[in-house]
């Protein structure tokens, strides 16, 4: 008799547990078959108790053919090396909701070569999720929802590598806001909010579905222009920006007028890492500002 079936009379609180604890069993051929189940997994997952015992594939069947090969994989590795065994992995009820799982257990192997898992397995969906909304969070600018400053040197990164490995080149722009501040001023920090975001959809609505943009902080956006073939699209691109944000913004009551300035730099001509190609836009952008508002620079250009 399984060990666990032995404590069950014992042990009234294992059916109010939120996952179900098992011990699974599986044989020198490799045959699956579940010594022990609790109450929770018909709840769970829908299968009544005897159906578990009698056919252990019933349960297995649901692990997602995505993750079922690692999940076998990692327990027979953590069972040869003696060691407890920690997985996540996507489970198909019956019902058809996919979940994820998060089992904990440790093995045995017995005399005659069965290897004898026994562990707690729980639905951890809503805590996958809630790491899910964290993790975009903290890539998100939390006032616009574009990429913030840490999520584009994670993107201008790869896009470094992706570059280097294909002989591609691509560009940077750095964007600052001509008259945002007096706006800013006037009417207030809630009105400068919705005029940021009004200009970060703007700049989506301008770029490819491949480009990337993000706020840098303050009234600065960067753009990422990947995959460029000439200049001569690139300064399209920007002369679209500095139309876009030239039209006026309806800010509640309020009617605005802003321009922006453009620097531009590209990789690899103007640098070679993240900070290099960001400096070397910024420098751009200054320059363009320094011949007016509404205007645009490619870095080197001279003039």
């Amino acid at each position: 008799m399984s060990p666990l079936k032995t404590i069950e009379p014992a042990l009234p609180i294992l059916d109010t547990l939120p996952g179900f604890l098992y011990q699974l069993q599986m044989s020198p051929d490799g045959v699956f078959r579940f010594l022990y189940v609790s109450a929770g997994i018909e709840r769970i997952l829908g299968i009544p108790i005897d159906k578990a015992l009698a056919d252990a594939d019933a349960v297995l069947s649901l692990i997602h053919p995505e993750d079922i090969d690692r999940v076998i994989a990692e327990s027979l590795q953590t069972a040869k090396e003696g060691k407890p065994w920690f997985g996540q992995f996507r489970i198909v009820s019956t019902s058809g909701k996919e979940m994820y799982f998060g089992a904990n257990d440790a093995s045995i192997t017995t005399p005659d070569g069965h290897i004898v898992w026994t562990g707690y397995a729980n639905d951890v969906t809503e805590k996958k999720e809630l790491e899910g909304k964290v993790s975009m969070l903290a890539r998100q600018d939390s006032l616009t929802g574009i990429p913030n400053r840490s999520s584009f040197y994670e993107i201008l990164e790869n896009t470094m590598q992706l570059a280097l490995r294909k002989g591609e080149r691509f560009a940077i722009m750095f964007i600052d806001l001509d008259h945002f501040k007096p706006v800013n001023d006037h009417y207030g920090h809630s009105i400068g909010d919705l005029l940021l975001r009004q200009v970060a959809n703007r700049l989506i609505e301008v770029l490819r579905a491949s480009d990337i943009v993000c706020r840098y902080g303050g009234d600065e956006f960067l753009v990422l222009l990947p995959g460029i073939t000439n200049m001569d699209n690139v300064l399209n691109v920007a002369e679209k920006i500095i139309a876009a944000i030239e039209k006026p913004f309806l800010l509640q009551e309020h009617r605005a007028h802003i321009s922006s300035s453009i620097g531009i730099s590209v990789f690899p001509d103007h640098g070679s890492t993240a900070d290099e190609l960001i400096k070397r836009a910024d420098q751009a952008m200054y320059q363009a500002k320094r011949t007016g508002t509404g205007r645009v620079r490619l870095y080197g250009q001279p003039g």
